[in-house]
C-alpha cells in the first residue's frame, strides 16, 4: 500500500506509526511524508511547500514533484490548523474570520451569514486584543492555500482512501464543504486521551472511510496550555491512535483487493 502523508514533516507522526506496522506486523506500506518543517529539526520528508500557488504563473513544481511519486492508495493530511482555530476569539468570530451579522432585530435573516468574511485591519485596531494583523493575515492565506492544495491533490491523484485531520472545532470542515464544495462523507471524531495521551484534544479524521474511532469523553491529565510550546509537539498525534487508523485502512485495503 502506498501512503502519501501530507504535512508529516514536523514530528513525522504518520511515518513513525507506519514503521512498526511494517517491521512488527508484516505490513507492506510505502510512506512518502511531504511538507516543510517550521522548526527545521527534521529531514525525513520530501521538502515541498504545500501552500504553493506558483502554478498560477506557470511554475508547476508542486504537481511535477508529486507526479514522480508512486500513485497513492491513501492520502492522509494534517493541514495547519492555526487559521481555522476558534481560540483566537474576536467580536463576531475569530481573529482570522468574521461572521457578518445579517439580523435586523425583528426577523430571522433571509440569508445565512457566512463565517468566512475577511476581517479589515480596522477590526484589529478597535479590538481589545493585541493581535498582529499582518502576521494573522499571512496565516489565514497560508491556511486557505494549504487546504485548497490538499483538496486539489486528492482530486488529482484520486487515492482509494483519503483522510484529513484537524481539531473537531476547526472551521476547516465548514470551509471545505461550503466554500470548496468538497464532500466529507465521514467525520470520524475521536479524543486523544482515549489512546494513552495526556491531552483530550477532540479531533476529526474526516475522509471517505469509516474509522470507528473512540470518541469517549474522559478527563484529561493536562491542558494544551500546560503541555508544550513547541509547534511540532503541539501538532503531534498519538501513536496508538494512528496505529488503529492505519490498521483499519490496511484491513480495508486487503479486503478490497480480494473482491
Amino acid at each position: 500500500m502506498i501512503v502519501w502523508a501530507l504535512f508529516d514533516s514536523g514530528n513525522g507522526s504518520y511515518t513513525k506509526a507506519i514503521n512498526p506496522l511494517n517491521s512488527l506486523g508484516g505490513a507492506k506500506i510505502e510512506v512518502y511524508p511531504i511538507g516543510i518543517d517550521i522548526e527545521n529539526k527534521n529531514n525525513h520528508f520530501i521538502q515541498l511547500n504545500l501552500a504553493d500557488y506558483t502554478r498560477l504563473f506557470g511554475d508547476n513544481k508542486l504537481f511535477a514533484t508529486l507526479d514522480e511519486l508512486p500513485k497513492p492508495d491513501l492520502i492522509i493530511a494534517s493541514p495547519p490548523c492555526e487559521s481555522w482555530s476558534v481560540a483566537c476569539a474576536m467580536s463576531n468570530g475569530t481573529a482570522f474570520w468574521k461572521r457578518e451579522d445579517l439580523s435586523d432585530s425583528l426577523f430571522v435573516p433571509q440569508k445565512i451569514a457566512s463565517p468566512f468574511t475577511i476581517r479589515p485591519k480596522q477590526d484589529f485596531i478597535d479590538a481589545y486584543h493585541d493581535y498582529d494583523f499582518e502576521k494573522l493575515y499571512m496565516k489565514r492565506i497560508n491556511g486557505e492555500l494549504t487546504v485548497f492544495n490538499t483538496i486539489q491533490i486528492i482530486k488529482r491523484y484520486q487515492p482509494r482512501y483519503w483522510i484529513i485531520e484537524n481539531p473537531s472545532s476547526s472551521k476547516i470542515w465548514e470551509y471545505i464543504q461550503n466554500i470548496l464544495g468538497f464532500n466529507l462523507p465521514y467525520l470520524n471524531l475521536t479524543r486523544y486521551n482515549n489512546y494513552d495521551y495526556p491531552l483530550q484534544k477532540p479531533t476529526k479524521f474526516a475522509g471517505n472511510v469509516f474509522l470507528g474511532l473512540n470518541a469517549e469523553v474522559r478527563p484529561a491529565k493536562t491542558t494544551l496550555t500546560n503541555f508544550t510550546k513547541s509547534y511540532n509537539e503541539w501538532s503531534n498525534i498519538p501513536q496508538n491512535l494512528l496505529l488503529d487508523i492505519f490498521q483499519t485502512i490496511l484491513n480495508q485495503f486487503e479486503k478490497d483487493n480480494k473482491t
